[in-house]
């Protein structure tokens, strides 16, 4: 009998495509159903038992694949879906099987659907939520997304360990190809042309050399913590330049942006600035794609970028920069005492800005030279780094799908190969170690100092001594927020209103923050890599998150953190952040609402963790 085969099964460029759909797809619905569907009680995961409408096909592909349904009702619509997950999870991080998504639309047939039209149907049922039309940028943003991780999964990562632990880094920072696994639209970057996205993203191992603005010091507008200032730090690798004139870098598409900028145009016209083009050495693109590595560099250069990453357009405010300014400030003077208590903890301080400042009447022109040239300088971790130590992305491990799944499988095995013990227990083992070093300096910093890290997969750096945790970096102070009670006015008096009021949570909406990154980002994401689907290695590993809560209270708590882990070890909801919602709804970031999600710390038995 002839075998008939599919031609497109031969095609990478094929394959790639449909996988990248898929992983779309299954995001698109673990976002709806931890946002939308859960928290409204149109969501159920179980058995297909007694469901006589349901497509034969749908059953006996649940039957084979030993899974569970996941049905969502979508009320508005009358529409339903369906599709099969390897289990239930408490926290909504559902794993899904190899089976088709499945629709059926008021008055129809059951039919597959797939990740384009899963979307316009659940963007509908969301319109018809909020009253307002689906919105043409999220559509816009989520095929650029998919276009996108199609194009990395053309360059899939290695992430193999190597004996130079800074490629190792650099690896890692490039190795994101599937991006935030809550996020509708992880791998969006609208501005960005396909010659573009070849050229400047870090999945594609992007490298490229600075471009640089010679100015006025006049025009030049900085601060520095340091000895140096800014435009003087940056001149080493800058191109030379008269007296009372300085060479300002910049991320290439930037500068290409802001050549068309009137004010700038008219600057160059004049000869107060002029356009020095590409020079120096090559720069590393990192995950957050604006923020560039250069080996042997004392800093990070995090440049504006007027490109719609996810949600936001990554331009450094004018406040922005003031704020970097001020948190840095306050951590240079607890850094000493926190690192006395929590020796792993690194900090990596955002200590100078940079940008110019035209002086124009025009005030939105002024402001968008202002932000679009605004540069921060973020301490490097080479000097920070342990001998001996591998520097990796926590994103790396636990937010990249299964590419992260098989590095950490790999590196458990050889840890458990090496030490004679069971995989499991060199799992158990690793995962206490990173909990401890990331848990406790981030909750006493909230609790004792009022300050609002947070610490998600991409924020957070760990640092691997013969595979085991030994040091954790935190990063990115944009996201790094003050708590008023701890920091009144005239604490923040370096910095002007806007920056303050920038800077400032109140005690909820921090708490809420610091709690969806450490545990729902960070944590469950790890969790579900780790243990699988399976209920007990889960629930053990959550044990050893409920071990160090109790751990942090005897020996760090205070009457503010009795409460909020008390609320954690009696059942209180986890904070799950809108990322959809946010989305569909154009919300800025910091005006995120919260859902509940599942919280697996109460039902964790009480274990002796391993450290």
């Amino acid at each position: 009998m002839q075998q008939s085969f599919d031609v497109r099964q031969l095609d990478p460029t094929w394959q790639v495509a449909r996988e990248a759909r898929r992983r779309s797809q299954e995001t698109l619905m673990n976002c709806y159903c931890r946002e939308v569907a859960g928290p409204a009680g149109e969501l159920a995961v179980g058995p297909a038992l007694h469901q006589s409408d349901w497509p034969i096909a749908a059953r006996l592909a649940l039957q084979r694949e030993s899974g569970l349904a996941l049905h969502v009702q979508l009320p508005r619509t009358g529409d339903r879906l369906l599709a099969a997950v390897s289990g239930y999870s408490i926290t909504g991080n559902f794993r899904y099987c190899a089976v088709p998504f499945f629709h059926k639309a008021s008055g129809k047939r059951w039919a597959l659907i797939d990740w384009a039209d899963l979307a316009s149907v659940l963007l509908r049922e969301m319109g018809l939520r909020h009253g307002r039309p689906a919105s043409c940028e999220l559509h816009e943003q989520l095929h650029n997304s998919v276009a996108m991780t199609a194009l990395a999964l053309s360059h899939p990562p290695t992430l193999q360990a190597c004996k130079d632990p800074l490629n190792n880094y650099i690896e890692s920072e490039q190795s994101l190809v599937f991006g935030h696994p809550f996020h509708p639209a992880p791998k969006s970057r609208q501005g960005f042309d396909d010659e573009d996205l070849h050229r400047y993203s870090p999945e594609l191992k992007a490298t490229f050399p600075l471009h640089y603005f010679e100015v006025q010091l006049d025009d030049v507008v900085q601060r520095s913590l340091l000895p140096e200032r800014c435009d003087q730090i940056v001149a080493s690798g800058a191109p030379t330049v008269g007296n009372g004139r300085c060479a300002i870098p910049m991320h290439p598409w930037q500068a290409r942006h802001m050549l068309t900028h009137p004010l700038i145009t008219e600057a160059m016209a004049s000869g107060r600035m002029r356009y020095l083009g590409e020079h120096g050495k090559p720069f590393h693109a990192t995950s957050s794609v604006r923020t560039l590595y250069q080996r042997g560099n004392p800093y990070f250069y995090k440049f504006s970028l007027n490109v719609r990453l996810t949600n936001c357009v990554r331009k450094n405010a004018w406040y922005e920069l003031e704020g970097a300014i001020e948190v840095s400030r306050i951590m240079r003077e607890l850094l000493p005492s926190l690192q006395r208590e929590f020796p792993g903890l690194c900090v990596l301080e955002e200590p100078a800005f940079l940008s110019i400042d035209m002086g124009d009447n025009n005030q939105a022109l002024n402001r968008e030279v202002v932000e679009g040239f605004g540069m921060i300088l973020r301490s490097s971790l080479e000097p920070l780094l342990e001998a001996g130590a591998t520097p990796v992305l926590s994103a790396a491990l636990f937010g990249n799908h299964h590419f992260g799944e098989s590095h950490m499988r790999d590196q458990l095995a050889s840890i458990a190969s090496r030490e004679g013990c069971s995989l499991w227990d060199a799992t158990e083992r690793w995962f206490s170690y990173y909990v401890a070093q990331l848990m406790q300096p981030v909750l006493h910093c909230y609790f004792s100092h009022g300050l609002v890290f947070e610490p998600h997969l991409q924020n957070v750096v760990v640092s691997l001594r013969r595979g085991w945790p030994c040091q954790t970096f935190l990063r990115d102070f944009e996201g790094v927020k003050l708590l008023p009670n701890h920091y009144p006015p005239q604490v923040l008096s370096n910095v002007g209103e806007r920056a303050r009021e920038a800077l400032w949570y109140d005690e909820e909406l921090g708490w809420k923050r610091v709690a969806y990154c450490l545990f729902v980002n960070n944590f469950a994401e790890a969790i579900v890599q780790l243990a699988g689907n399976q209920r007990l290695p889960q629930q053990r590993l959550w044990s050893i998150v409920r071990h160090h809560l109790r751990h942090y209270q005897s020996r760090w708590g205070t009457a503010a953190s009795a409460r909020r882990i008390q609320a954690l070890m009696s059942g209180e909801p986890l904070p799950g952040k809108t990322n959809l919602s946010n989305c569909f709804l154009q919300r800025a970031d910091r005006a995120s609402t919260y859902v509940p999600v599942g919280n697996p710390i109460a039902t964790a038995e009480e274990v002796g963790a391993w450290n």
